[in-house]
């Protein structure tokens, strides 16, 4: 199973609605414009969807509207499923694969004409599994590049000029050097996305495993600081960049004394105070001192731009979208807007011009853009799944009354988590320990215990099944009591997250408030993920103050009929079985 982002679709409309009615002719005389949809990646997706918008408002000949472009951005690990089942829509959805998990449209989005992707890696990802597709390859056009940016470790500049590096802004040590140096002299922590996730996370794998084998003590021994140093910050594990970001200027001031592995473009848009995108609303008014250190063996993202043609032959607009789809990555390239280095992006032919108005950046910084192959993308994939920092998890299902109501005969959404608890217990690795709890409970604990972490689980359907439904949730209780039997179960330096299940329908009747859960979490290493299903909404008055400004609490939405496969990604990203 892929491993996916769990907010599946983060995007919005770049434009107004089309104007025409369907003819080639509208009113005024204009030309009907044409649909264009547009899929974006999650990092960079706030500076293409303006740099979209821009172009979208151009007025063509006799100022008539040319085109409608909509933008959405999704992840790779959604994206690759729904192509792999040729991103169809229901009603063309054979019976035998009515039983996937994934529905390209509710999960991912509209089938796009252009993608606009961070590296060829995943063009020719993409065109394999297409190939596998009931559409077949053929209709993923050639790709063109659009811009780069190089991977760096951004640091406080404080400790730039402490000395750090030699005081310089490029490297010549190696990564794991530059990580030993920043903890040993400096006591900095250092964060980083989610390889299994990210593909600047996994670019940064490659950087620190070094081009010939690492030993495997020297291996473990990083991956169990850089796990340490996210838990000792209380940042969880983010899929993103912009997402680890986010998280950062959360927990921190907006110039950190943390040191991050990230982007060249996505440290642009965060040291220019600009919101950051996708799930992430931060804009701050002061400006990060986060300094890049650049090194040859980093990596790089090279976006590319690429044409879907879905038609068949049997699209009249084909020809014209083709033509506005062309039109606008030359835009993209630097063609008149201000994108690439509007956002922090250098074009192809880049030459030292200002990025997103940066001044400390390395201009003249020369980088290869090399992309890994499919085979060296698994090869990382599957080394990050057998090195990294083992994981405690508990588990904490909803067991109250609303949890079983029956829709017309459909499974509830507690029958729906059961097989969602399954799915997950799938991905424990041999190093990583998992706990269930129900609640809430009869009498006066906050949750019924079905296995403690460590125990055994070979039943837990079973376990689920037996447990007694009750009234009330004791959200607040349960979660400070499993945040206290994750550290008390953590015998030496391990991942610790809790994962909640509810549809926060009944009332807490506990007195414990949310400020008091935050006060635990600010203490811990743990974090919580909550699942919200049913009528419950992340953005509800609720969650939302569960949530706050706690970097260490991630919430997720999900339909009844997503429960399992929120699980899937979930537990896919947090455990190392199956990485």
């Amino acid at each position: 199973m892929v491993v996916s982002a769990l907010l599946l679709v983060s995007g919005v409309a770049s434009g107004p609605l089309g104007w025409g009615f369907g003819g080639d002719r509208a009113v005024g005389g204009c030309a009907d414009p044409v649909e264009l949809t547009v899929l974006l990646p999650v990092d960079g997706a706030a500076g293409l969807q303006e740099a979209i918008a821009e172009f979208n408002a151009r007025p063509g000949a006799g100022d008539c509207r040319t085109a409608n472009v909509t933008a959405y951005d999704a992840t790779w690990g959604p994206v690759e499923q729904a192509l792999r089942q040729g991103w169809r829509p229901d009603e063309e959805r054979d019976e035998e694969r009515d039983g996937e998990p994934l529905v390209p449209l509710r999960d991912v989005g509209p089938r796009p004409h252009l993608w606009i992707t961070e590296s060829r890696t995943y063009v020719d990802l993409a065109s394999d599994a297409l190939r596998e597709s009931p559409v077949g390859n053929d209709v993923l056009g050639p790709s063109v590049p659009i811009g780069k940016t190089p991977l760096v470790l951004a640091v406080p500049g404080g400790i730039l000029n402490k000395g750090f590096n030699g005081a310089s802004q490029i490297a010549e040590a190696s990564l794991p050097e530059l990580l030993d140096e920043l903890d040993a002299e400096y006591r900095v922590s250092v964060l980083r996305s989610d390889p299994s996730m990210s593909h600047t996370g996994l670019l940064f794998l490659r950087a620190m495993y070094g081009e010939g084998p690492a030993s495997e003590g020297t291996v473990a021994r990083l991956e169990r600081k850089l796990a340490n140093w996210g838990a000792s910050l209380g940042i969880a594990l983010a899929s993103d960049d912009t997402g680890l970001l986010c998280g950062l200027s959360r927990a921190q001031d907006p110039s950190p004394n943390a040191a991050v592995l990230t982007t060249e473009a996505a440290l642009a848009r965060y040291n220019s105070g600009k919101p950051m995108g996708g799930e992430c609303p931060v804009e701050t008014k002061k400006r990060s001192d986060l300094l890049p250190v650049y090194g040859e063996a980093f990596g790089s993202l090279d976006y590319q731009a690429v044409r879907f043609d879905w038609s068949d032959g049997g699209d009249r607009w084909a020809q014209r979208r083709a033509e506005v789809a062309d039109d606008l990555v030359a835009w993209l390239a630097g063609g008149g807007g201000s994108y690439p280095a509007g956002a922090g992006v250098r074009s192809v032919d880049y030459d030292g011009e200002p990025l997103a108005d940066e001044v400390e950046f390395v201009k003249r910084f020369a980088f290869e853009t090399e992309p890994i192959s499919v085979r060296e993308y698994g090869d990382l994939r599957e080394d990050y799944g057998t090195t990294r920092a083992p994981a405690d998890v508990l588990l904490s299902i909803d067991r109250s009354r609303t949890m079983h109501d029956d829709a017309a005969g459909a499974p509830t959404r507690f029958e729906l988590a059961t097989e969602g608890v399954a799915t997950a217990l799938e991905y424990l690795g041999p190093e990583d320990r998992a706990g269930l709890w129900t609640f809430p409970a009869d009498g006066p604990d906050s949750h019924a215990e079905l296995f403690g972490i460590g125990g055994d689980g070979g039943d837990a359907t079973g376990l689920l099944q037996a447990a007694g439904v009750q009234i009330g949730v004791d959200l607040h209780d349960m979660i400070i009591d499993g945040i206290d039997a994750l550290e008390a179960a953590r015998p030496d330096e391990r991942l610790s997250a809790m994962v909640v299940l509810t549809d926060g329908d009944d009332p807490d009747p506990s007195a414990t408030t949310v400020a008091e859960v935050h006060e635990r979490l600010a203490d811990s290493k743990v974090v919580v993920y909550v699942i919200a299903v049913g009528d419950a909404s992340c953005r509800s008055e609720f969650f939302n103050a569960l949530k706050g400004e706690q970097p260490g609490v991630t919430c997720f939405d999900a339909e009844p009929e997503e429960i399992t496969i929120t699980f899937d990604n979930l537990f896919d990203r947090l455990w190392s079985g199956n990485g």
